[in-house]
This record gives structure tokens, sequence and C-alpha cells, in this order.
């Protein structure tokens, strides 16, 4: 039996410092994670563009890579590999496939791991906003009060709702090619994102494109509040750091 961190394509290639932040989480909470290189994409993104038959074959191969690597549970910090693991792959390979999927913020907000890890932080009062990211709120397992959970547990940090939460978040825009071919509409969902902050000091998501898209809109429009990848900010409140410095 193997536990796996899964990190996905885009924080792979783009956000080093954010994986390695969230397997310094994970493997603090559990050490019997671990990483193996090159794992292969989960596809979420072909998903779209090719046709069923492709996409079952490249599911398959999949599956068995985690046969041969004896994987039974994975734990991801991509929304976008949560969400198409957790459907699609039920969908194209049933009961075949048995890997026991959950996402960076199901995993933190397991009851053991807060206690565990709440020990370990501390810091200044900050209050936060934190955007639900489409992949996460629609998922066949849908993650909504997880995040929540695990904000509300941490002394001097308040959680403050936007307007536009749950299942009534805004897109970020980021996803199904929307900002390549519409760029404005994109923009525009991101900026509104931002305008619906209230109170908070620092915008969280748990999703890289969000991320991604957010923080293009926060530098394109000279936003000065913070957006902060969910990992990120945990690990500064484990290390005594002040996360919008």
């Amino acid at each position: 039996m193997s536990k796996l961190i899964y990190l996905g394509c885009l924080s792979d290639k783009l956000y080093e410092p954010t994986c390695k932040n969230a397997i310094k989480i994970i493997q603090f909470l559990d050490s019997e994670y671990k990483v193996i290189e090159n794992p292969p994409c989960c596809g979420s993104l072909a998903f779209n563009i090719t046709s069923d038959d492709l996409m079952k074959n490249h599911v398959e191969s999949v599956n068995e890579w985690f046969k041969t690597n004896n994987i039974t549970e994975l734990v991801t910090i991509c929304a976008g590999c949560y969400s198409y693991f957790t459907r699609y792959y039920k969908e194209f390979l049933g009961s075949e496939f048995s890997v026991k999927i959950r996402h960076f913020l199901q995993f933190l907000a397991e009851p053991h791991n807060l206690e565990t890890l709440n020990s370990k932080i501390a810091g200044k009062s900050l209050k936060v906003n934190y955007h639900d990211a489409c992949h996460l709120r629609n998922s066949s397992v849908p993650i909504i009060e997880e995040p929540r959970i695990i904000l509300n547990s941490i002394d001097n940090i308040e959680l403050v709702e936007m307007d536009f939460n749950k299942t009534k978040s805004i897109c970020c825009g980021a996803g199904g090619g929307v900002y390549s071919i519409f760029r404005e509409n994109s923009d525009y969902n991101g900026k509104l994102i931002f305008d619906n902050m209230k109170k908070g000091e620092v915008l969280l998501t748990a999703c890289p494109f969000c991320y991604t898209a957010l923080s293009r809109v926060k530098e394109d429009n000279n936003i000065r509040k913070p957006v902060i990848k969910f990992e990120d900010f945990i690990v500064k409140l484990m290390e005594g750091v002040d996360p919008i410095s």
C-alpha cells in the first residue's frame, strides 16, 4: 500500500514553492505520503477536446500506473485533478478504479490533522476571504465546508464570507478555454471577485487555475490586496511568518 502526493501538472510546472509547501504540510501530518517523480497527467484538460475512446485509453493507462506503483490513496493540491479523478475515472473504469482520492482541503480538515496542525500555528489576527473554485464546489463530492472548517479552527484568523460564496461563487474565468478566447470576460470575472472581497485583508484560493487567473488580474489592475494559495498561507502560519508581508 502506498500513499501518493499528486501535485498536478500546472502546480508542478509553475508553482514549485507551493508544491514544496504542500509536501511539507502533508508529510508533517502523515509521513507515509510520498512524491513519485514524473507521474502521468490525470487528463482533465484533454477531456474536452478529444474522443471518449482516447480518454478511456488514457484513464486506463493512468490506472495501470497506479497499480504498478501500488497506489491506494492519493492527496492532490489541484482542484482540476480532484474533480476529474473523482468523477470521470469512476465513469470510465467503474469498480476497476479503487484509489482513494482526496483533495488537500479534505485531508487537512480531518479532526486529527487539524489538531496536530493547530499545535504548530501562531500569528497575528487576520481577516481572510476564501474563493470557492468551480472545480471544488461542483465536483461529484463537493468541497465547500472543509476550507471553512480549517480557517475557523485557527486562532486569530477570521473568515469573512463574500456575498458570492459556496455554490454561488463567481467563476474566475480560467477554465474551459475562456481566457484564451474571451479574455475580457475572464478578466471581468476576476476583477469582480476582488470587488467582492469586503473586509478581508487577503484572498485565499485552493485552486491553481484560480490562483493563476486572480494573480494576473491583481497585477493588471494594481490591486493591493494579496491572493495566496491555501498551502502557502498555512505554511507561513506554521512558520510564524506574516502571511501578507
